[in-house]
């Protein structure tokens, strides 16, 4: 819908009532009250109320006019078909809860540097980034939540890299980095990534579960989120996954299709699922192996693993 207007409805009607909406509500709050809540999950049931507030039912929408439905949900599918169904009520307008709040903004390089030009992103909810001039046009970066910061460093070449942010997560990428495709997924703790590192396609670093984990006999949860550290000149080919709790140390090189949540030292070639070491003592360059065929580190153009070794 755009932009709204809450003062010109007579019915507030809140839709799709589970995490999105508990993680949402108190920020929704500033803005509006909502006189109603809906959710299919209650079709049936002979609940009167939720949260304090008065339960609707899909009949109940018919006789409103003039009403707004609030939607609340973090998953597009589910959204879409929340859409086509609220589409065959007349008399109702809807949007979604992020369009109020102003949340999951998605900021590209391109946006940052025209409208940052300090080099200085911060929004309502203590999000922050700090960029060089010579941020690419190809960085993504979504906001889930809240308190979380992003520097990217000068020079820092991105074909390709989405950065998706839950609450209280911290991303640092290193200056002369290369990154042709990848995706970050960060909430409660970092990842940090050294200078004159290559990133292959399809690269995914992710410093936590999408789900909690529990002991079945404590019912302690025991997939808490870890950090990721990449070490300078280091290169994660193609398809590689790194975890919570990875670490890979300077000079080294990270296998195709490896997945690890472990820690490695410097100038290892590490692959496998899970990951462990295959070679060690070893240096490496950027010299294209299509277009040259080196005997030795001296001859090739690309020498910055000289400075590491």
């Amino acid at each position: 819908m755009g932009a709204w207007n809450d003062g010109k409805y007579s019915h507030i009607i809140g839709y799709g009532i589970g995490q999105y909406y508990e993680n949402t509500k108190a920020e929704l709050s500033k803005y509006l009250k909502l006189d109603y809540l809906f959710d299919r999950k209650w079709e049936e049931s002979d609940k009167k109320e939720y949260d304090g507030i008065a339960l609707v039912r899909r009949s109940d929408l018919i006789k409103f006019q003039n009403a707004l439905v609030i939607v609340f949900t973090g998953n597009t599918w589910i959204y879409h078909s929340i859409q086509s169904d609220l589409n065959d009520l007349k008399g109702i307008d809807h949007i979604h809860v992020d369009e109020i709040i102003g949340r999951n903004i998605c900021l590209t390089g391109k946006m940052l540097r025209e409208e940052f030009p300090d080099g200085i992103y911060e929004d309502g909810r203590n999000n922050k980034i700090y960029f060089d001039r010579s941020l690419s046009d190809k960085l993504m970066v979504l906001f889930q939540g809240s308190n979380n910061v992003l520097h990217i460093r000068k020079n820092v070449l991105i074909e390709n890299l989405r950065i998706r942010f839950g609450n209280h997560g911290i991303c640092s990428i290193d200056e002369n980095t290369e990154i042709i495709g990848a995706e970050f997924y960060v909430a409660d703790a970092k990842i940090q990534i050294g200078k004159d590192c290559l990133f292959g396609n399809q690269v995914i670093l992710r410093t936590h579960d999408a789900h909690h984990i529990f002991d079945m006999e404590t019912h302690q949860r025991m997939n808490h989120s870890k950090d990721i550290v990449v070490g300078d000149n280091v290169w994660i080919t193609s398809h590689v996954t790194l975890l919570g709790g990875a670490g890979i140390g300077t000079g080294s090189v990270v296998g195709t299709n490896a997945v690890t949540s472990s820690s490695f030292g410097n100038h290892v070639i590490v692959a496998g699922v899970p990951a462990k070491i295959i070679r060690e003592n070893i240096c490496w360059s950027r010299d294209d192996t299509e277009y040259f065929n080196r005997s030795c580190l001296e001859e090739c153009v690309w020498q910055n693993a000289l400075k590491y070794l």
